[in-house]
């Protein structure tokens, strides 16, 4: 009997406790407080389970929340105040000691607290206003932007030989000041509105900037329309690898290290090379004089020549003291742009030249040379040869006849000088560069043979024809005389 009283004590305990969560007591977002009890004297429920008190009970009627409309031209970052559920009562502490559920004006007056005891203006108001931070993340993201700078392509053989593009401005958001605007907006009304206005950002290169690179800041070229074909193949072909080169400010350029190793496999013919103060064949032959025009436009365009060697011998196509001399073990023409801007080499061979120019930003004043022999001595004595193959000396040439075939050239030293000349025209410094030195060299002198039996005949032959047409030519004149009388 007593058992059966205890179960029925029991089912109306457990009717009365559903009636009082029925009763509405508890909203969605308290589910999850645990064991709530309604004070009678206010508002408010007890986080009894984990001895939390006075925790708002908001209903949609009283509670007023935030919403704030981040303005900028035809954009705008809406951000909606809404009710963060806690996960657990720590949560629930923390969001009630902040304010955040709490209603509007309550939720400013902590920040306006937090900002009077020295928090910043973003450090306040994330503080009763957590999830604004991915609002104003956003707006950041969306509009903040870095500059682009103009940009500038060379394609030495196309027209124009310059494509430049344009820059483009950068955009940046205060952020500090973008959560003071919110702040002060939100001090005026729930529902706030905030313009702003994103920081520009210049780029650093304009299109300006790369159209002053494109001017021809020097231009030097040499002849090669005596040379053979193989030498005249090396110089076009040295030229295309140096083609297009871009030399930024500060950077270095080195003749070998750019056109590499003259070897057959790598397209280089055989042609005439200086080695122990003598003419011979070899691979590669002629791309000195492509170092030598590479050289003086470098040096008129104002680069930085940090290695240069002169030849054994003079050049034909450079005055003493402006020859570049190259060879893939010892010698190379190294410079520099010590400049503060880039500088382009266009560099080709037509029919009769080999031509380098360089483009960039123009020089204050015009860079010329000057080269000054300063010991010249008397050229040895001819080297003679008997022209047995006849390459030198024809056919009709008498026996013992002499043909030059090459001049001779004493030892001479020399000095190189850079002149620099004013817009005016005025010499306004002139600079010693180089000085050199270069060897003897040996005439050549060709002479005709003694002619062979058969050349005999054959001379003979001619000299016999040549007389009859001589007596021909005469007997006509006499007989047209004849008729005229």
């Amino acid at each position: 009997m007593k058992r059966k009283s205890l179960h029925i004590l029991f089912l109306i305990f457990a009717i009365s406790f559903c009636v009082f969560f029925a009763s509405g007591f508890i909203t969605e977002g308290d589910a999850a407080f645990g064991v709530f009890k309604k004070s009678a004297s206010s508002d408010t429920v007890s986080f009894s389970r984990f001895g939390i008190s006075h925790v708002p009970r908001f209903q949609d009627e009283q509670l007023k929340w935030a919403k704030i409309d981040i303005i900028h031209k035809d954009k705008v970052f809406s951000y909606q105040d809404n009710f963060i559920k806690p996960t657990d009562h720590l949560v629930a502490e923390q969001i009630f000691n902040r304010r955040i559920n709490h209603n509007f004006k309550e939720k400013m007056e902590m920040v306006s607290r937090s900002l009077t005891i020295g928090a910043s203006f973003k450090d306040a108001l994330l503080y009763s206003f957590p999830l604004l931070s991915k609002s104003v993340d956003r707006t950041i993201k969306t509009i903040n932007r870095d500059p682009v700078n103009s940009k500038i392509y060379f394609h030495p053989d196309k027209k124009p030989a310059f494509h430049v593009t344009r820059e483009e401005k950068g955009y940046q958001i205060d952020e500090m000041r973008l959560y003071q605007d919110i702040y002060y907006a939100l001090r005026l009304d729930a529902h706030a509105r905030v313009n702003i206005t994103p920081k520009s950002i210049e780029p650093c290169v304009t299109s300006f900037d790369n159209m002053r690179l494109t001017h021809l800041r020097a231009k030097f070229k040499t002849t090669y329309e005596k040379s053979g074909e193989g030498r005249v193949h090396n110089i076009k072909l040295a030229m295309q690898k140096i083609n297009g080169t871009r030399l930024d400010a500060g950077e270095e350029f080195s003749f070998n290290k750019t056109v590499g190793a003259r070897t057959a496999d790598r397209g280089f013919k055989t042609a005439k090379i200086i080695m122990d103060g003598k003419y011979v064949d070899g691979i590669g032959g002629g791309v000195c004089q492509a170092s030598t025009t590479l050289y003086n436009a470098a040096i008129r365009a104002d680069m930085e020549i940090e290695q240069v060697r002169n030849h054994s011998l003079i050049s034909s196509y450079v005055p003493p003291s402006f020859d570049a001399m190259v060879n893939s073990g010892t010698a190379d023409l190294v410079f520099k742009n010590s400049g503060k801007t880039p500088v382009f080499i266009k560099a080709y061979g037509t029919s009769a030249y080999c031509v380098v120019e360089f483009y960039g930003e123009e020089l204050p004043y015009e860079i010329k040379t000057k080269s000054v022999v300063t010991y010249r001595g008397n050229p040895p004595k001819d080297e003679e040869i008997i022209d047995f193959d006849r390459k030198y000396v024809s056919t009709e040439a008498m026996t013992g006849e002499r043909v030059r075939v090459k001049h001779g050239q004493g030892k001479l030293s020399s000095e190189g000088y850079l002149q620099y000349y004013d817009e005016n025209g005025n010499l306004i410094e002139s600079k010693l560069v180089r000085k050199d030195k270069y060897l003897e060299k040996q005439g050549l002198v060709a002479i005709a043979p003694p002619l062979t039996e058969k050349e005999k005949v054959e001379k003979e032959k001619q000299r016999q024809q040549k007389l009859e047409q001589e007596r021909r030519e005469r007997f006509q004149f006499h007989n047209e005389r004849l008729s005229v009388v």
